[in-house]
């Protein structure tokens, strides 16, 4: 039978930073949850705080630089666990990044002595891989803050190698203790997750995740005014569907995870196929037939040794292609000009517009006087809500600006517009959309790698980061946020600037995933032609959200530069809002259209990293 082991940490007194108030209670609670809930046995958890007694290896628990180091670096030498085991780590307190890593400050640690006194999370799960689990499951509950949103440091762009990895928050977000319930609100929300019962339980790695970037914004806008969306990196991508809690599992659960298994198998990937196989019969009870046939599949296909061999080398490999991804984040244009690019993980969500956010925009509209007739129309744009899958992809960090376009183009087509729109940090605008994907298909050619512009899910996925309001900042927005015709608020948010030009791409402050300007500035071209409304979506398109939704023969005659006079002008999706309008139409499920040979100062696109050809398969 699978076996859990867990690790748990929580620091309140730092030594010389700021102490916290509830990190050892949080740490104290994940404990119990282990021992009581989860059947973990006393010898094989692991529990540090500021005043724990000495542990089943009769060792000090103080969590110490040289406490935790010792133990990390004795413990795991050897492996102690069996595939089908999971190894759970929990830490709370401070953490940070430096020079590219991310640290975990124990007690004796602070910014100062980084990274001499702290460790790094790399070293954690190098040591945790060694035990021998093949599910290693680490909840980070870092970035702590008993106060406001200043008092962050930020943690969570590294990614962590074969191990599933839920952070407390995004990289630009404070992780944040409330007093009212005296716990942090990320422990908070996963402690009652975990313990959901019925057919809405939190049992796979999909479930908890969408449940944790649900429930705790609400609980941080409820007591502390400010979101806190915590994100999940889970690698590799396919562990998405991973049961995490066996004994909680669905029959839908298990069938949806063998069909994961299978896909391994037949990809050649026999390690994660034998993996999720033993995951499969676990949640069975010990007795599913097609796990057991699988079994022996895979016993005929290459020897334990050889699967032994292979997990090895994809160590070895997975270190290569971590550092080459992080390589590809930055793109040199030539000229000292370069594109920075973020990853987005592979996920979920929810597109268009709620029902709520429907009346208090309409009521908004119909402020400014204009038909009712027409807005509601217009509404109708961005519903009705669906769900839609995606695969990982890189974005541009900011719109494309007027430097990257020369650079690329060797042209400046910001000239037709006033002097203005020309500063090499603002984004190029009077840009057709042909003219966009020109300069996508001219970086193809000049990085080698496919370049594209972004699905109309693939933006809205990326505006959002996990929000579920109104903007990613939360229900309205101001004017020192986001650049648009300030005499035109949203709901009772007060009138502010009105510009009256573009700003500089890297103006204000990103949303949770790091992505500047989603909102206003610019609009931004997309790849999918323009749909009056969601209720015709093809199905494909909603497991599918990196291809975009478009009349096939028009976008072939696009990519083959075949085309005629009446082919070339269909209506193509834009988004963000601009300088020029009002905050309305810089929701993030605001949908509006131009005519791809539309040349405006308030058009620009960003670009995505993608599929060769999408829309083609």
């Amino acid at each position: 039978m699978a076996k859990n082991c867990a690790v748990v940490i929580g620091v309140n007194e730092y030594d010389e930073i700021q102490p916290l108030q509830y990190a050892k209670t949080d740490a104290e609670r994940v404990r119990d949850y282990f021992l009581h809930s989860l059947g973990v046995q006393s010898e094989q958890l692991y529990f540090f705080s500021d005043d724990s007694p000495r542990n089943s290896l009769s060792k000090k628990t103080q969590p110490t630089y040289g406490t935790l180091n010792s133990f990390f670096n004795d413990r795991f030498e050897q492996p102690f666990l069996e595939s089908g085991d999971t190894l759970w780590f929990y830490f709370s307190g401070h953490g940070m990044p430096y020079a590219g890593r991310d640290y975990l400050l124990p007690i004796d640690g602070n910014p100062r002595t980084v990274p001499n006194l702290a460790i790094p999370i790399t070293y954690i799960t190098e040591r945790l891989r060694r035990s021998g689990a093949d599910n290693i499951v680490l909840f980070i509950d870092a970035c702590r803050s008993t106060g406001q949103k200043s008092g962050g440091l930020g943690i969570g762009e590294e990614t962590q190698q074969g191990v599933i990895t839920f952070f407390s928050c995004s990289p630009s977000q404070v992780s944040y203790e409330i007093e009212e319930i005296q716990q942090g609100a990320f422990t908070h929300v996963l402690l009652n997750g975990l313990q959901i019962q019925g057919e809405s339980n939190c049992a796979t790695v999909e479930r908890l995740y969408n449940y944790l970037r649900h429930q705790v914004p609400q609980l941080t806008q409820r007591h502390k005014n400010y979101i806190q969306t915590p994100y999940a990196a889970i690698e590799p991508a396919t562990k998405l569907h991973y049961i995490l809690l066996p004994k909680s599992a669905t029959d839908r659960d298990i069938s949806t995870l063998r069909e994961d298994a299978f896909h391994a198998e037949i990809e050649g990937n026999f390690d994660l196929a034998f993996q999720l196989w033993v995951r499969v019969n676990v949640a069975a009870g010990g007795q599913d037939m097609k796990a057991i046939t699988a079994f022996q599949r895979l016993a005929n296909k290459q020897s334990l040794n050889t699967i032994l061999e292979q997990r090895q080398a994809a160590e070895a490999q997975g270190q290569k292609i971590a550092a080459a991804k992080r390589r590809e984040l930055t793109v040199d244009l030539g000229q000292g000009i370069t594109m920075e690019l973020v990853r987005l993980p592979t996920g979920k969500f929810t597109m268009g517009m709620p029902p709520e956010e429907r009346q208090i925009a309409l009521e908004n509209a119909l402020s400014y006087n204009l038909k009712r007739e027409d807005v509601e129309q217009w509404l109708d744009w961005s519903t009705p809500q669906h769900e839609v899958y995606l695969q990982e992809f890189l974005m541009g960090k900011y719109t494309v600006t007027n430097a990257q376009w020369y650079a690329v183009m060797k042209t400046k087509p910001s000239e037709k517009c006033e002097p203005k729109f020309q500063g090499d940090m603002q984004p190029v605008v009077g840009v057709s959309w042909h003219e966009a994907r020109a300069f996508c298909q001219k970086l193809s050619e000049q990085t080698k790698r496919s370049v594209r512009l972004p699905t109309e899910a693939e933006w809205e996925y990326a505006c959002r980061a996990g929000t579920t309001t109104a903007f990613a900042f939360g229900k309205t927005i101001t004017t020192d946020q986001v650049n648009y015709d300030g005499n035109y608020p949203y709901a009772d948010t007060p009138k502010g600037k009105y510009r009256e030009c573009t700003v500089d791409v890297d103006s204000f402050t990103p949303n949770a995933w790091g992505l500047y300007q989603m909102h206003g500035n610019v609009w931004e071209w997309c790849l999918d032609e323009f749909h009056d409304s969601y209720s015709e979506k093809p199905a494909r398109l909603k497991s599918n959200g990196n291809e975009p939704w478009v009349n096939k023969k028009n976008l072939i005659a696009n990519l083959i530069n075949k085309i005629s006079d009446e082919e070339d002008n269909p209506a193509y999706i834009c988004r963000s809002g601009s300088w020029y309008l009002n905050a309305i139409v810089c929701r993030s499920a605001c949908r509006y259209w131009y005519v791809a040979r539309d040349q405006l100062n308030g058009l620009g696109f960003r670009v995505v990293f993608g599929s060769s050809s999408p829309g083609l398969s």
